[in-house]
């Protein structure tokens, strides 16, 4: 019987490949990292091994900011010198520019009034003024100025519509004379107010209008009516006020002290008096 003897070259080259073969390392323990987590950077972190402190969250690690306000677009100087100067212009084709006057004033610039006084009819005596007699009328106030957009005229220039009789009987035993005057008048005005949103002012007025004169003259115990028409000239000053009258309503008193004249024509009328109303 043979025995085999082994070859011991093998030997050497299953030695050479143990050295040369990469030491195993022991592997990491952390959780597998996918990609989601990778990428998502506002999960909280987990502190490292050993650290007891919290959670760091993003809304702790940086300050809270006070919100930013939003920015208007910068324009050019030249181009807003441009818009202030169409502004000034009233240039209202090259630009969108609206009026702002009178959008926060609730009133409508409307009043009635009611009025009375002494009339100083022209007399034939040759009195300074005429003979003083009673009269009375109402009128219609409008604020035009309103309507021009100008917060200067607004208040400033208005017009009346107005109507003021008188009458007056005179004579001798003999022959008496019954006459009644009535005045039909339309006078714009302009207003000088005493300073800014005031509600009192001085004005200035002229107009004119018609005087219808109604005359019965009585003689021996007969009357005979005469009746005439004449155009007239409405002219004076005055004080103006309107009074607020209660903060939560637009009514307020209206009233008037005034000296005005009434020329039909060769005679002169004048009339002092007041008025008082209501105005919207």
């Amino acid at each position: 019987m043979k025995t085999r003897v082994a070859h011991s070259w093998p030997l050497p080259f299953l030695l050479g490949s143990l050295v040369l073969a990469s030491p195993s390392l022991a592997q990491d323990d952390s959780p597998y990292a996918y990609p989601d987590d990778e990428q998502d950077d506002s999960r909280p972190r987990r502190p490292a091994s050993g650290d007891d402190s919290p959670y760091a969250y993003p809304d702790d690690e940086a300050e809270p900011s006070r919100p930013s306000r939003p920015r208007r677009p910068a324009r050019p100087d030249r181009e807003m010198s441009d818009e202030f100067r169409q502004a000034a212009e009233g240039d209202e084709e090259e630009q969108d520019f609206k009026r702002l006057a009178g959008l926060d004033d609730p009133n409508t610039g409307v009043a009635f009034e009611l009025l009375g006084g002494a009339m100083f009819l022209s007399s034939a005596r040759g009195q300074l003024l005429g003979d003083a007699q009673p009269a009375f009328g109402a009128r219609f106030t409008w604020e035009y100025g309103r309507l021009l957009n100008s917060e200067p005229l607004r208040e400033s220039l208005w017009f009346d519509v107005r109507y003021t009789y008188v009458g007056q009987r005179d004579g001798t035993a003999l022959i008496i004379g019954d006459t009644r005057l009535h005045y039909a008048t339309i006078a714009p005005a302009y207003e000088f107010l005493f300073g800014d949103s005031t509600d009192y002012g001085f004005y200035v007025q002229a107009g004119g209008g018609i005087a219808y004169e109604h005359t019965a003259i009585e003689s021996g115990g007969k009357v005979t009516p005469v009746d005439g028409v004449k155009s007239l000239i409405q002219y004076g000053v005055g004080l103006r006020g309107r009074s607020q009258l209660s903060a939560a309503s637009n009514v307020r008193l209206a009233w008037r002290v005034e000296a005005q004249r009434f020329r039909r024509g060769y005679q002169d009328d004048t009339f002092f008096g007041a008025s008082a109303g209501v105005a919207f």
